[in-house]
């Protein structure tokens, strides 16, 4: 193949993926394509179009196939192919909040297309990644300077129509939508999401991205109701497209309007939501926002610990976002680009106005760049400190009924959430060893091939997966001591609660949370609440942890059954509601092959548990026992028939009943 054919597959690779999602399958069926490739171009090929479709879902891998690809460019010495791999560095560093390589690599792709000709495609790129940082950094003037130049590039080969144009577009309605100027930042996101709906092709635009913007944009516009609409479209697409880095957004947004709607459950549910969506994908200014209104939150319930726990856990992704050390990096970069681009103008004269933007963008933005992150680390730093210290008074005052209230948590209630707790370093530690299982195929092809140099490469790389499997495992381990030492039990307050509400939102979140850990898992969901109910007395945290651990084990009977192979089945998880005279009753009705009659007597035990080892702690439905008939003086009860199905029946006194 000659490098023309290779850099026109390879571009038509890289920009379907640039707005689009491929999926897992696809993702499956490239790696298998790259184990078998013999030629340096097509193995090109395949490490840019796996790297730019890890995109939003695992920034380590995506970097990884960058890497690689990085490399196979330089070897075929392919400028075009380096300037885009290094634009996909750039983006995933900003995501990274690793503002100084997100710069470095942006100013590379910009001076690798200045050599290239018909270079408006990749031009356009790097001015787009230029604008992204520009905005991150609250310089919105020059942000939009550089999307404007984006979009006159791309408009010398694209239509007004295309994903790279509206993409452009977007992002400067996003910019007015930073900067509270309403009707712009609406009139931008609007004529975008028009013209994506008109288009069939979903991958036109990052859908979950136009969502969340189209909910900022309404929002401002003082229209909560259409935002709330937008931010749940956008957790929709994302879970379609495998779009972690959306899926995060979405999440924190939306958790952000439900605290300005005073809904603080909600604010919570979202947010923690957003929080173990991005820390697998390093995605820092989530985790930040995250953590800091998670903080805010329990602050307001009057919960110290944990206010001080979140704020200390934002501080922490604060400093990564604008530590001292990427400040003086951002600097560094600043002054070699000046001393570059004046050698540049010594010997190129000719060049002189192009070398004048560059000269632009580093030397007048240089004072604002480092002026803005040591403003903006100050003042953060100060707010922290003001609040750092009100807290630790509050905690002082509380600190000997936190201490009585720990000795008196029942064992159920401090371990409860361990299994969740944990996901997020399981994850990591699952990721690592996958890519480091596909590292030592690669290797053992190298010794094959008698390239020791590389397989040493690999090797290392290899070790450096194992000590980082290593500390997620030692995390996990510690998440769990940390748990059993540091939990508390419940605050015992009820509160006026629609449980209609409850049911129907913990439901979606048993089911979506169980689609992000298995794609292929299907099942339809039936709900038939009673409107007559109003509200009841409860506490809905505690209530909540019942009714999500019913439809969570309703769902993993359902997919038992389902991966048994049973003819015609289709998973059925009903959740109802029913004002009776004597009680209100909530059930959750399963079509699963139902509990064995031998071990009926013991489900509420506390251990005992029908899952295979490592997958259950036995604690679930122990927990849930006690909640319903010591918490809320209720009955927890199940009817259940061997390969027909179990209903479990949450009873609560009529007493309850508020409305």
């Amino acid at each position: 193949m000659n490098k023309i054919g290779l850099v026109v597959i390879f571009f038509i690779s890289t920009m379907f993926s640039a707005w689009g999602q491929i999926s897992n399958e696809e993702i499956i069926q490239l790696k298998n394509e790259l184990k078998l490739a013999s030629n340096d171009s097509t193995k090109l090929r395949l490490n840019g179009t796996l790297a730019n479709g890890y995109r939003f879902s695992n920034i380590d891998s995506s970097n990884h196939y960058t890497d690689k690809a990085l490399k196979l460019a330089k070897k075929l010495n392919f400028p075009s192919a380096k300037s885009n791999l290094a634009g996909l560095k750039s983006s995933n560093a900003l995501e990274s909040g690793n503002l100084p390589q997100a710069f470095q690599f942006a100013l590379e792709s910009l001076k690798l297309s200045e050599n290239i000709e018909d270079n408006a495609d990749l031009k356009g790129g790097a001015y787009n990644k230029i604008g992204n940082i520009y905005m991150e950094l609250a310089n919105y003037k020059k942000a939009i300077e550089y999307y404007e130049l984006s979009i006159e590039q791309y408009l010398t080969i694209y239509t007004a129509e295309s994903g790279a144009v509206l993409n452009g577009i977007s992002n400067i309605g996003n910019v007015y939508e930073l900067m509270g100027v309403k009707d712009s930042a609406l009139y931008y996101q609007q004529n975008v999401y028009d013209e994506a709906l008109k288009n069939n092709d979903r991958n036109l635009v990052v859908r979950a991205e136009m969502m969340f913007r189209m909910g900022n944009a309404f929002k401002l516009n003082g229209n909560p109701e259409k935002a709330l609409v937008f931010y749940k479209k956008g957790i929709k697409e994302a879970y379609i497209d495998n779009d972690l880095r959306n899926l995060a957004m979405n999440n924190l947004f939306l958790s952000k309007l439900y605290h300005e709607m005073k809904l603080l459950d909600s604010t919570m549910t979202y947010a923690t939501n957003a929080m173990q969506i991005a820390e697998p994908i390093y995605f820092k200014k989530v985790l930040y926002d995250a953590s800091l209104l998670i903080s805010d939150v329990y602050k307001e319930k009057g919960d110290f610990e944990n206010a001080f726990k979140y704020l200390t856990l934002a501080n922490v992704q604060r400093d990564g976002l604008t530590g001292t050390q990427k400040i003086q990096d951002l600097q560094r970069i600043v002054l070699d680009e000046q001393e570059r681009l004046q050698k540049e103008n010594e010997k190129k004269i000719v060049e002189k106005n192009k070398n004048r933007q560059l000269a632009l963008l580093a030397g007048s933005g240089a004072l604002l760049f480092i002026a803005f992150i040591f403003y903006r680390n100050n003042r953060q730093k100060q707010k922290a400190n003001k609040v750092l210290k009100g807290t630790l008074e509050d905690l002082k005052l509380t600190q000997s009924q936190l201490i009585q209230s720990e000795k008196m948590a029942s064992l159920g209630e401090l371990t409860a959430g361990i299994a969740h707790e944990i996901q997020n370093p399981l994850n990591f530690v699952n990721n690592f060893s996958e890519l480091s299982n596909e590292l030592i195929d690669e290797m053992n092809d190298e010794i094959d091939k008698g390239d020791i140099e590389e397989a040493k490469h690999i090797s290392k790389d290899i070790k450096e997966n194992l000590i980082k499997i290593n500390h997620h495992g030692k995390r996990a381990d510690s998440i769990v001591k940390g748990m059993l030492h540091h939990s508390r039990s419940s605050s015992g307050t009820k509160e006026p609660t629609n449980i209609n509400k409850l049911a129907d939102e913990y439901l979606r979140l048993a089911y979506h949370g169980l689609r992000a850990r298995d794609k292929s898992f299907n099942a339809t969901l039936e709900t038939d609440f009673d409107d007559s109910i109003g509200n009841i007395s409860v506490i809905p945290q505690d209530l909540g942890r019942v009714i999500l651990n019913l439809i969570t084990n309703a769902f993993y009977a359902c997919n038992e059954k389902k991966k048994s192979g049973v003819k015609d089945y289709e998973p059925t998880v009903t959740v109802s509601t029913k004002n009776l005279k004597d009680q209100i009753t909530i059930s959750v009705k399963d079509n699963g092959d139902g509990i064995p009659k031998e071990v009926l007597d013991k489900i509420f035990q506390p251990f005992f548990t029908t899952k295979p080892t490592g997958q259950g702690t036995g604690l679930g439905l122990s927990m849930s026992y006690d909640i319903v008939t010591k918490g809320h003086g209720g009955e927890l009860t199940v009817e259940t028939k061997e390969n027909g199905g179990t209903t479990f029946y949450i009873n609560l006194p009529v007493t309850n009943n508020l409305s």
